[in-house]
């Protein structure tokens, strides 16, 4: 009897479950499908940014409720170790699974990255922002590598601004970025945007920055005059898994092709923020996730032929008021493609046009009850002007 694939999806994040739905879509109902992750609901951090302002955290969405739009079991604890060879994992609870074709989708381990700072990766950060808040108007807000999403930085110094003028203060707010221009990666105009989006509110911006240390109320920077900075808030360093069993860089981050394949060895694939594509954001992280699902359900029978992945970015970034969308193409090395096309609107770029743009995961989060997963994906939408 010829049995049915066993795959084994490594995570729970954004990466993971946009690949199952992918997986399903493609792939159709015969695979048998593990996600094998330690949480039981797929978090939404990018929203978080709006917490801090009196917006509320978004809600988490069960693993129960994907569950009955892309069917997949649950095997609840972390990935220690692949052994390719054997086609088999070890969890953190010492059991042994076996699969057919292995996706890691792990995601990053955010560090500190400046001493001293208050370092936002998502939710268990809220109250640290909102306690710099009530404590001074005088702050900065630091980017400390190209390769971290900087979206939400930009969204926090822009409501920090907006949040402290209704309490009647007035802030000084600088943000600091290795970046040559703000939100550089997607392009000359949406740079300009974001430029006026920060002028408007006073909010003072330092490129090409290389971080030093926070000391008495001053941000100092190697090779440059030091910023005044009551508190700092800072996005993290991020560092790969180094999964035991696979190749990685000396960052921890896993080399893959364009299908997702997993260098050296067979059966195995990798997608999103865990891998040694330089830009770390949900989006992208996503469209990879399809990718390596395409070239998965190819390898299984699926009656298409795969295509690689081709990162286009996408932002919705939040302003304290109406938000701005953003697109852009990036090249595979995760460079700006110049284009001629606009890539800034105040209107949608894609439906649903939720903060993050996932094909399959985008409509799971848009509504209560979502639609059939393959049936309406998330699509782009041309530019109004």
């Amino acid at each position: 009897m010829n049995l049915p694939p066993h795959i084994v999806v490594a995570g729970g994040g954004v990466a993971a479950v946009e690949a199952v739905a992918a997986l399903r879509a493609f792939a159709g109902p015969r695979p048998r499908i593990t996600v094998l992750a330690p949480n039981d609901a797929l978090s939404a951090p990018a929203a978080s940014v709006a917490a801090p302002f009196g917006f509320g955290l978004p809600n988490a969405v069960p693993f129960s409720v994907i569950q009955h739009h892309a069917r997949f079991d649950h095997h609840r604890a972390k990935l220690v170790r692949v052994v390719p060879e054997e086609h088999t994992v070890v969890d953190d609870r010492g059991e042994t699974l076996g699969y057919d074709t292995l996706l890691v989708a792990l995601g990053v381990r955010p560090l500190p990255a400046v001493a001293g700072a208050i370092t936002f990766t998502g939710p268990k950060d809220v109250g640290a922002v909102e306690a710099a808040l009530g404590e001074t108007a005088t702050l900065a807000f630091v980017l400390p590598s190209v390769s971290t999403w900087a979206l939400p930085l930009y969204e926090l110094a822009m409501m920090a601004a907006t949040e402290l003028r209704s309490r009647g203060r007035e802030p000084r707010i600088t943000i600091v970025t290795p970046e040559p221009a703000p939100l550089w990666m997607f392009g000359r105009e949406a740079g300009a945007a974001v430029a006026e989006l920060l002028a408007a509110r006073g909010i003072a911006v330092r490129t090409g920055a290389r971080l030093g240390e926070v000391h008495d109320g001053w941000l100092e920077l190697a090779g440059g005059k030091p910023v005044p900075a009551g508190r700092v808030i800072a996005m993290p360093r991020l560092v790969g898994p180094a999964v035991a069993g696979l190749p990685h860089d000396a960052s921890g981050f896993i080399p893959v092709d364009g299908h997702g394949r997993v260098a050296g060895t067979e059966d195995v694939y990798a997608a999103g923020d865990a891998t040694t594509f330089p830009l770390k954001q949900g989006g992208l992280a996503a469209q990879q996730a399809d990718a390596a699902a395409e070239a998965i359900a190819a390898d299984h029978g699926a009656a298409l032929t795969p295509k690689p992945f081709q990162p286009l970015l996408r932002g919705l970034l939040l302003t304290g008021g109406a938000p701005l969308y953003l697109r852009a193409p990036v090249s595979g090395a995760g460079e700006p493609i110049p284009t001629d096309e606009p890539t800034v609107s105040h209107t949608p770029l894609w439906s649903p046009p939720g903060k993050v743009a996932g094909r399959y995961l985008a409509p799971l989060l848009a509504t209560a009850r979502p639609p059939q997963l393959s049936r309406a994906p998330m699509e782009d939408l041309p530019l109004r002007r």
